[in-house]
């Protein structure tokens, strides 16, 4: 009861503060960037926070087919589908190297889509 509280209460806060304000802030937690993308109906607001969480080095299978579920962007939901595939991939090396592999795939692609 007191984590839905709790959840309730840091939604609140971070929507006084501005969600598109939150979400652009450097070290938002994966916490409440899901947060954010499970309680708003927004769709700019959505993608936004779904791009920031898939810059988090911390993500799980969960994570992943949550943002597919609330993205409607095409490239998002590609990169979102080859981390997954990349985690399910590599079970005999572990969680903790398909992550590392993961995230480096997410690296690779922010460092190819600068200007």
């Amino acid at each position: 009861m007191s984590s839905i509280l709790d959840d309730q209460l840091r939604l609140m806060a971070l929507k006084q503060y501005g969600l598109i304000k939150s979400i652009k802030t450097p070290d938002i937690s994966r916490e409440d960037l899901i947060l954010i993308l499970k309680n708003t109906e927004n769709k700019t607001i959505k993608q936004l926070a779904a791009e920031k969480l898939l810059k988090k080095t911390d993500l799980y299978e969960v994570d992943l087919e949550l943002i597919l579920k609330n993205t409607e962007n095409e490239t998002t939901k590609q990169l979102a589908t080859e981390k997954l595939q990349y985690l399910n991939s590599h079970p005999r090396l572990g969680w903790a190297g398909a992550m590392a592999r993961a995230n480096r795939l997410g690296r690779f692609h922010s460092e190819s889509t600068k200007d």
